[in-house]
């Protein structure tokens, strides 16, 4: 059974989730290009629970930006397309617009929070790279996995009042 097509209309939020995941695009290329002449020939390319433990030459710092951008567009062109999502609930006249909308706002969430997660990645590799900073942080594995799970998580419990 093919699910209702309907054009879901953008709130403010959603603006605004474009607004910050722009910025976060322009952040996570603009960063390399404005730092990579100072960057020396080996820099962080792999961290552990202690920090980074892993080094390849500079040219990697472009790995997150090329991936950043192709999951942003990948994830936005998914986004027009609601329809074609696989939720775990029937989709019907009646909740099809709730659920899109849920559904295309959890996906913009979670494209915004992968762009600024690589943003600051890009960022704390550049001034490890440089001597200014050790590691990620305490707090980067906690706020990671919020950034990551919460979203999600939150999302199945709306879906779930649907039943």
């Amino acid at each position: 059974m093919s699910q209702p097509k309907i054009r879901i209309e953008r709130d403010l939020m959603d603006n605004i989730l474009e607004g910050i995941g722009i910025i976060g695009m322009l952040l996570l290329i603009g960063l390399p290009v404005m730092y990579y002449g100072n960057l020396p020939g080996q820099i962080p390319s792999h961290y552990g629970l202690s920090g980074p433990d892993g080094y390849s030459g500079k040219g990697s710092i472009w790995l997150l930006p090329v991936l950043g951008v192709v999951l942003y567009v990948g994830m936005q062109l998914l986004n027009k397309n609601p329809q074609n999502f696989n939720l775990p609930i029937e989709i019907t006249e009646e909740n099809a617009g709730r659920l899109y909308r849920a559904s295309t706002k959890m996906i913009r969430i979670l494209n915004v929070s992968i762009v600024c997660i690589f943003a600051y990645i890009v960022y704390a590799t550049i001034q490890i790279a440089l001597g200014k900073q050790e590691g990620l942080g305490r707090y980067f594995m906690p706020v990671f996995l919020l950034l990551t799970f919460g979203p999600t998580v939150y999302f199945f419990r709306s879906i779930k009042k649907e039943k």
